[in-house]
């Protein structure tokens, strides 16, 4: 559960001047927690002293939205070694008390009248610390059996017993409304830059702005998720493409960022294949788990990527390739449309699917597999339409649940798209 409460919202096509909003807005928006504005500003070239509209429909929303949640919050990155992360108390939930000792940021020592802080753990932040000394199953052993004073032994002799000076970050909010701070995660401080939400945001903004502009597409936002840690980000890239007759193909850019984790800021793509059959029409989403890199023979699960160990120039060099990635995306996407659609025997391919969902075991798909199971029997595949529906009633039982949604998404493109190579 997030911390605050997050923002979600879904749009149709809407690339109204009305829900478009300045570049001065966004940069005045995306400068809190975000101490890279100038560089990223520089790397685009941006002069600030034009006035210019960010070409991107309902950015306007995303942008307040931002703002609303950066007013919610604190958000404040102490730099302490690991052995001075002490445990206090294990609490229900898979949470924890922890002091930090050895605060070295003067506003908050002069906040607290005290070098040390103690912090309640939030999302995975609780492992992240005991699994630095293999602790974290066992110290839920000895919660579960009331080992308390076990448990405050072993981290008594850890702390006087390791001689490891390895600095971390520990990534702290508090809530306007509290005074209390709370322990989001623990990351590496070896050359790791905050490129946090806003900083993401940001360069997606002016990446995608800049392919609006040079390509002549209308772009808007379809939807988002934006928490005070992970942001999920949708832009609908340009008029659907006609593959035949009777299919169109619309093409989503997503970016996702996740504060908590030092995983890679990532862009990804999906696609909606809009089915038209006897004046009825359907959809199914999907999500290519494969993507190959224009001149090289390598696959990749995402389109671009970039670490928080790259400088601000190398993350703009990188994203500077993104309109040649997304043309080659939407030519492969293409392909991958007129397979699938060319599949011969769809209750056939039905079964093949609920056969894999039968054996599937991620728990991030599993809660709703016998949902799944049902959705699938209640309808009778004998065409490709009839197929559609019965997939696109499925995704609907995920909701918000981005994580499954996602993963359903490029379960039923390999499925499909496997098949359909069957049917040629």
């Amino acid at each position: 559960m997030s911390i605050l409460n997050k923002k979600l919202r879904h749009f149709t096509n809407n690339v109204l001047v009305q829900s478009m909003t300045s570049l001065e807005n966004a940069i005045a928006v995306l400068s809190r927690d975000n101490e890279y504005v100038d560089k990223i500003l520089e790397c685009f070239s941006v002069d600030k002293t034009k006035e210019k509209v960010i070409q991107i429909g309902n950015v306007k929303n995303l942008l307040e939205d931002i703002f609303d949640l950066d007013s919610m919050a604190e958000k404040k990155d102490l730099r302490v070694k690991v052995r001075d992360i002490v445990l206090d108390k294990m609490l229900e939930d898979e949470a924890a008390l922890f002091t930090l000792y050895g605060i070295s940021d003067l506003d908050l020592v002069k906040k607290l009248h005290a070098d040390h802080i103690q912090v309640e753990s939030r999302y995975s932040a609780k492992n992240d610390v005991l699994e630095i000394h293999k602790l974290g199953k066992f110290a839920n052993f000895c919660r579960d059996n009331k080992w308390s004073d076990l448990l405050d032994y072993i981290n008594e002799y850890i702390r006087n017993h390791t001689k490891n000076d390895e600095f971390c970050s520990a990534r702290l909010i508090r809530p306007i409304e509290s005074d209390r701070y709370l322990l989001r995660a623990v990351t590496s401080d070896k050359v790791y830059r905050n490129y946090g939400i806003n900083f993401s945001v940001l360069v997606a903004l002016l990446s995608v702005n800049r392919y609006a502009i040079s390509t002549k597409s209308d772009v808007f936002i379809d939807n988002y998720q934006i928490d005070d840690s992970r942001v999920y980000l949708s832009f609908r890239l340009g008029a659907p493409v006609r593959i035949s007759d009777n299919l169109e193909l619309s093409f989503s850019l997503i970016l996702e960022n996740d504060e908590i984790k030092d995983s890679s800021v990532s862009f990804s793509g999906v696609f909606q294949l809009m089915y038209t059959s006897g004046g009825r029409n359907t959809n199914i989403t999907l999500r290519p788990n494969t993507f190959h890199y224009p001149g090289e023979m390598s696959y990749n699960t995402d389109m671009l990527t970039y670490t928080h160990s790259m400088s601000v120039e190398k993350v703009y060099d990188k994203i500077s390739n993104l309109p040649l990635y997304i043309e080659k995306y939407v030519s492969q996407v293409a392909k991958y449309a007129r397979a699938i659609i060319d599949i011969k025997n769809p209750n056939e391919v039905k079964s093949f699917i609920v056969e894999a969902v039968s054996k599937a075991k991620k728990d991030e798909f599993s809660k709703y597999k016998e949902d799944v199971l049902r959705k699938l029997a209640a309808i009778e595949s004998n065409s490709i339409f009839d197929l559609f529906e019965a997939l696109r009633s499925v995704e609907e039982l995920f909701g918000d649940d981005i994580v499954s949604r996602e993963y359903w998404r490029k379960k039923l493109f390999t499925l499909l798209f496997s098949r359909g190579k069957d049917s040629e």
